[in-house]
């Protein structure tokens, strides 16, 4: 194979053909023309042509970084010149570049990009981890195929698990940042990280006021998206409003063992459900300053509380809460403005609100249901469920449907279900 200082001509030519011939593609590409079926699989071709592309960007990037090949096209960086190749800002080609450096000592990862196994993102999340501990990198490989949230949960966790608290909790504060800019038309955005113990505080003010200024817009006949009732509830909240302070509250799900003895071992919770690990010191701080619910994992059957009516008790939605906030449906990772739904047997016929017939769900899987969709069975190993439409064999519903039966009756099968609980306590 031909070569010219180091750089593989063959390999230019090949590459220039190939662009050539996607560039011709491009041109004569028709999508309006293409039956669905077609459309799916050029997608699923574009799939793996974007994924080879991020594949060998990187370690392109990093070699024209070694080698200064920028200098001669004018640039001040490596970095410069691939921002202005690629069409993106140069702080995304400064990661790109990060990252394939990363991936030198991330064999398995590095292999399953190059095979288009992996897409970009994934690869971020995983070297962003395994660098700091190669152990971690097969561990992280195999939640790959799980889908960006799982597999960031499983970043977060694993790199929590091996990290020192103190250590963590440096490395969170070293790395907080907050940034804002004009955006092209005009409006302002920005970019911020938080410290968990930070950030939960914030997400759940955000939140709550969000759901002020849902119901606020619904009352007067207003539709608009849940993003944009965020940035009212963000500018409210950093402004203020008329309607004064928002009460929070912020669950930590901790185990008792650590509690009493001030410190987790490996293998127990300190953290905050949607939110990931956090310093118990930090909650030990909390304790008489801030409303914080302390759900301690050690003699509460949260399972056995139940409710006559459609209202979801304390206890119950805590225990959903902690359990985690994501929707039940399978391939469905949202995690924003949920609703609690009856999902076993539904409250019109005689499902009692309790845990166990209870599940977090999305509005728009809410509203598919309401249309005839059915939920099958959870997952053993996910706790997700398919969600089928109407129509096609769905997978059998746990629990024989119940009849629809009076309040009475069902005052009397709900009580068959209750039995004594220790009550986890809110502490103020």
């Amino acid at each position: 194979m031909g070569s010219t200082d180091g750089v593989h001509t063959d390999d230019t030519d090949e590459l220039t053909e190939i662009a050539d011939r996607l560039d011709a593609m491009t041109r004569r590409l028709n999508a309006d023309a293409c039956a669905g079926p077609v459309a799916a699989a050029l997608m699923v071709q574009l799939g793996r042509v974007g994924r080879s592309r991020d594949a060998m960007t990187g370690p392109v990037a990093k070699r024209i970084e070694e080698t200064q090949a920028y200098v001669v096209h004018g640039d001040r960086s490596a970095a410069e010149f691939c921002a202005r190749m690629a069409g993106v800002h140069t702080s995304q080609a400064k990661r790109v570049i990060a990252e394939a450096r990363r991936l030198e000592s991330l064999p398995e990862t590095e292999a399953a990009f190059r095979a288009g196994h992996l897409s970009a993102q994934q690869v971020a999340l995983i070297s962003a981890v395994a660098v700091h501990d190669p152990s971690l990198e097969t561990e992280l490989l195999e939640h790959a195929g799980d889908g960006l949230v799982p597999l960031r949960d499983a970043c977060i966790a694993a790199q929590a698990r091996t990290e020192d608290p103190q250590a963590r909790s440096a490395r969170h504060h070293a790395a907080r940042s907050f940034r804002m800019w004009n955006a092209a038309d005009g409006m302002v955005e920005g970019r911020f990280k938080l410290a968990p113990e930070v950030g939960a505080g914030l997400k759940a003010l955000i939140d709550e006021r969000t759901r002020e200024v849902f119901r606020a817009k619904h009352r007067e006949g207003v539709r608009e998206e849940h993003d944009a009732y965020a940035a009212d509830a963000l500018a409210e909240s950093v402004l203020g409003s008329s309607t004064g302070r928002v009460a929070t509250t912020v669950h930590v799900v901790i185990d008792h063992a650590a509690l009493v003895r001030g410190n987790t071992q490996p293998g127990e919770r300190c953290d905050i459900p949607g939110v990931g690990p956090v310093s118990q010191a930090w909650v030990q701080q909390q304790l008489g300053t801030a409303l914080l619910t302390l759900v301690v994992k050690k003699g509460k059957d949260i399972t056995t509380v139940a409710h006559l009516g459609r209202h979801v008790p304390a206890e119950v939605r805590t225990a959903l809460i902690v359990e985690g906030r994501e929707c039940c449906v399978q391939d469905c990772h949202a995690r924003g403005y949920l609703e609690i739904d009856h999902s076993e047997v539904d409250f019109a016929k005689g499902g009692p609100t309790a845990k166990w017939n209870l599940g977090f769900i999305c509005s728009p899987d809410h509203t598919r249901k309401s249309k005839g969709w059915t939920l099958g069975p959870p997952d053993p190993q996910t706790g997700k469920r398919v969600l089928a439409p109407p129509g096609r064999s769905a997978p059998a519903i746990i629990g024989t449907p119940q009849p629809e039966i009076g309040r009475a009756a069902r005052r009397e099968r709900v009580l068959r279900l209750l039995a004594p609980v220790e009550v986890a306590g809110e502490v103020p």
